[in-house]
């Protein structure tokens, strides 16, 4: 039998998993000699489309429908969303008669049955289930007489998992768990069954709520035991020999500024000046001299991404050993770090800049409050003559960084974020606003410019580099941003939008109390920012390269990038084999944004359900508050404290409501009431539930 028709007998049969080319080629003993002829025969059946590939690379079977592979996303009721790989491609309702047994997150090959109509998403139907991501999910067990649910903590999924009796495991009622599904819906069963394979404690245990989020989204929350044993091997004082082979900065005067309650130190700041420029120091801590590329510990960092951080708990990338200890750059002890040295104009241009391997010491830990306080005029907390002049030195340049990173259109997104306070166990007291100050900022600036840097250099090398990228925003979300913006009587114009368009419409905004909504809307009209092994523009900053360089201790690619710098420092190549490497810096990409998605999505569902249940403290009180977003189901207010919660149209029974999804304009079509973004109205609240993540209003008058 000829081998195109053996591929073809394989992916079309119906036990096919999806394979590589690398797996189906070794699944038919192809030869190394073959398997350029091997590779032939898959892009000839790619044109003539019987099969295509993911972009996981699988290869797939394509039917005599068309097929588009991609991830169905549930929505907790009777249909989902298909969300297509092909980005150019909308995405699709899919009623539940038509999922085939699929579920939220799997990934699946889809056909559309109905095409896109004004208003209406296109229609279709799963053809094929590629492979279920998802076998182990958590939720809340109720147990009955012989059996049991678990109700899932992500609604998502749109059902409760049934428990025979023999697999509930010593699970109580109430109790959080972790459960594997055996049997998934079907015609005959509307739930699925499952068995559980772990109890996590009660559900109101203190802390238990927050654990569960990071089960759901499958964080690893213990390292391997030969991780931590190589941890533990790792000596806390900096070996002599190693300082004498760096660059050492010990006399300069150098601090840290971070969070009060800050634990890893990864960056410290020296700054001086030369006739009239500034020669700024920034040192990273050298976690590449701990970390070695390949060992568990580097395997387990690369797993894990990213630090994550869940309101009362991290989740770190690296042991404490290393996050705590011998990387973090504390006040009075030597450290060894990558140092990058920039002399910068007045007028913030970087004249010359190099790096070092190093060895500092830290004079001072500062925090941000303290120096905001004394930038600003507030208070000074501050004895030393010596350390209030670097502070004073260190505004200087960074208000001069700013103004040049604004003048070539550099986008600033200065809105409050959430700030969650709990107590002891783990309970909210309290949701306010988090705001950035001048502390924040400088500090900010700072990693920036060396980030760029650094970026800047590997680019113009044209040497292979991760790149922290953002594309240029969707048209379409840019089309319904102008529109939302008109209704405000402020204009975006032209097709091709720069950075600097939407910097304008940001100064326009200063001071209007519109200011942060209308923000937050342009941030959602823009693409997200992702590593890439290819260098392209970061829109947001105006910048031509960018990259990651200053966070070592809580992010992969930081790390990765510190091997690429000290190879450089050292005269040594990267590879030997660059075809290799540009691979392996591409999964490294994939990855990174990968587990940074993740991270960002459990901060932002520990934020969610602690709102819920803050909120549930003031059920029946009035708020100010401000329009936030407009639906086809009702409306959206955030209050001053930055949480936001819904008022249902069911709820506004004076009339019925319409989206008006053209002019985003809410109206009553007996009163012609109209309801608009930005407007300030009083609500009561009616219900609060942290389970589904639910605030729930009401107008008042």
């Amino acid at each position: 039998m000829k081998i195109k028709q053996k591929v073809l007998n394989i992916v079309n049969s119906n036990d096919y998993i999806p394979l590589t080319f690398d797996e189906l080629s070794s699944r038919l003993n192809i030869e190394k000699k073959d398997k350029k002829i091997f590779h032939k025969i898959i892009n000839e059946l790619q044109k003539d489309k019987k099969i295509l590939l993911d972009k996981n690379s699988n290869i797939i079977p394509i039917t005599e429908q068309k097929a588009y592979p991609g991830t169905i996303q549930g929505s907790g009721s009777d249909f989902c969303y298909f969300i297509p790989d092909d980005e150019n491609i909308d995405d699709i309702f899919i009623a539940k008669k038509d999922l085939n047994g699929a579920i939220h997150k799997d990934k699946v090959l889809v056909t559309i049955t109905v095409d896109k109509k004004p208003n209406r998403s296109p229609e279709g139907k799963v053809l094929q289930i590629l492979s279920r991501e998802t076998k182990k999910l958590v939720g809340t067990f109720d147990e009955a007489k012989g059996y049991g649910f678990v109700i899932l903590d992500d609604k998502k999924y749109g059902f409760d998992v049934f428990v025979q009796s023999g697999n509930k495991n010593g699970a109580k009622n109430y109790d959080k768990v972790v459960v594997k599904l055996i049997k998934t819906p079907s015609k005959k069963h509307k739930n699925p069954e499952g068995v559980i394979v772990e109890v996590l404690g009660g559900k109101d245990d203190p802390g238990i709520d927050i654990y569960s989020i990071a089960k759901t989204f499958k964080l690893p929350y213990e390292f391997p035991k030969k991780v931590k044993e190589q941890a533990k091997e790792i000596e806390q004082q900096v070996d002599e020999s190693e300082k004498k082979s760096r660059t050492d900065f010990r006399d300069l005067f150098t601090v840290t500024i971070d969070g009060s309650d800050a634990k890893d130190f990864d960056d410290a700041i020296s700054i001086t000046k030369k006739d009239d420029n500034f020669i700024l120091y920034v040192h990273i801590a050298d976690v590449s001299h701990y970390v070695r590329k390949n060992t568990a510990l580097d395997k387990e960092a690369f797993r894990r991404g990213t630090s994550v951080y869940m309101l009362d708990r991290v989740i770190p990338m690296l042991p404490i050993e290393l996050s705590n200890g011998i990387c973090s750059l504390n006040p009075n002890e030597d450290r060894l770090c990558l140092t990058v040295k920039m002399e910068i104009s007045p007028t913030g241009k970087t004249l010359d800049y190099k790096f070092y391997e190093s060895v500092i010491n830290s004079d001072y830990r500062l925090i941000y409050k303290n120096v905001s306080d004394f930038l600003e005029g507030i208070d000074n907390p501050y004895e030393d003559e010596k350390l209030t002049d670097n502070l004073l030195l260190m505004k200087e340049l960074y208000e001069i960084l700013s103004a040049r990173r604004k003048n070539r259109g550099s986008i600033d997104f200065d809105f409050p974020e959430t700030k969650i306070i709990l107590d002891e166990n783990s309970k909210v007291i309290d949701v306010t606003k988090d705001e950035r100050r001048v502390g924040n900022k400088l500090i900010e600036e700072f990693m920036l410019i060396t980030n760029e840097t650094v970026a800047s250099h590997f680019g113009y090398l044209d040497r292979p580099f991760l790149y922290r990228v953002h594309e240029e925003p969707d048209e379409e979300k840019v089309n319904t941003f102008k529109r939302i913006l008109s209704n405000f009587g402020y204009h975006l114009k032209g097709k091709n939008l720069y950075s600097k368009d939407y910097q304008r419409i940001l100064n326009e905004l200063d001071g209007k109390p519109e200011k942060p909504l209308l923000a937050s809307l342009l941030l959602r009209s823009m693409q997200k920012a992702e590593y890439s092994e290819n260098p392209s523009i970061h829109f947001g900053l105006a910048s031509m390269f960018y990259t990651h360089f200053t966070s070592p201790i809580r992010r992969y690619p930081d790390l990765f990038i510190h091997r690429i710098v000290k190879n450089f420092i050292n005269h040594k190549p990267d590879t030997n084999n660059e075809k290799e490497f540009m691979k392996y810096i591409k999964d490294i990409a994939k990855q990174c944004s990968a587990t940074e998605r993740r991270a960002e999505e459990a901060e932002r569902e520990a934020i969610d359900m602690k709102s819920a249940e803050y909120m549930c403290q003031h059920i029946d009180e009035e708020f100010e508050g401000i329009i936030s977003s407009l639906t086809k189901f009702g409306i959206f207010v955030q209050l001053d404290n930055t949480i936001e919660g819904l008022v249902q149209f069911q709820s506004m029974i004076d009339d019925y409501y319409v989206f008006d999804e053209k002019n985003y304009t809410v109206y009553g079509e007996r009163t012609k009431k109209s309801y608009h973004i930005g407007q300030k109205v009083r609500v009561r609240v009616i219900n609060s539930d942290k389970d589904k993540r639910q605030i729930d209003f009401e107008f008042v008058n």
